[in-house]
């Protein structure tokens, strides 16, 4: 994959900037749907078993990014209006943080919000969606929401997940979007 951020077309300048100075990288690979990835994208919740189909038929496309990375291990993140506790999860995701290890995530169906800080203080936001590609090296402040649409599946590629634990940092900053998504988890 190559990472070239003068191709990324609806970044402004001053983000495509402070992106190649940090070092987060975005790349596009189209996700392969297949017959039975779609039937396994369509829908909102994934048991182990339906996350491992998905991973497997995507191995073609993250293969060479554990190769190139060293990953040892990956999962499936999914989100969802009925996503249990989803607004604790995105109030946690959306506080800026850091990371001992790379954040590392190719969205195969949805779109979310990545944000970024400059010295300056100001935010600058990226939205991903399905085949989108990106890689946060370890220690870049950042946070991460969902859009209006509330939902996202994407694949995190891990050297250590134990690694991945958010570090937060005391940048005081509005949520990402508000009014809060309303809890449409079962009761």
């Amino acid at each position: 994959m190559n990472f070239d951020l003068s191709t990324a077309t609806t970044l402004g300048t001053a983000t495509v900037a402070l992106l190649s100075r940090l070092g987060v990288e975005l790349g596009h690979q189209p996700v392969p749907y297949t017959p039975t990835l779609l039937s396994w994208l369509d829908q909102d919740d994934l048991g182990v078993t339906a996350r491992q189909i998905l991973l497997t038929g995507l191995d073609d496309q993250i293969r060479p990014w554990r190769t190139q990375y060293g990953h040892q291990a990956q999962d499936l993140v999914v989100l969802h209006p009925h996503t249990p506790g989803l607004n604790d999860l995105l109030a946690n995701f959306g506080r800026p943080h850091t990371h001992r290890d790379d954040e590392v995530r190719y969205v195969v169906d949805g779109e979310g919000l990545f944000a970024f800080f400059d010295d300056d203080g100001h935010e600058h936001r990226v939205q991903v969606q399905a085949g989108d590609f990106v890689r946060i090296p370890a220690g870049v402040e950042h946070r991460f929401g969902l859009t209006t649409r509330q939902r996202i599946k994407a694949v995190r590629l891990f050297t250590d997940p134990a690694g991945w634990s958010a570090v937060y940092t005391p940048r005081d900053v509005p949520p990402l979007l508000s009014p809060p998504f309303p809890d449409l988890s079962p009761v």
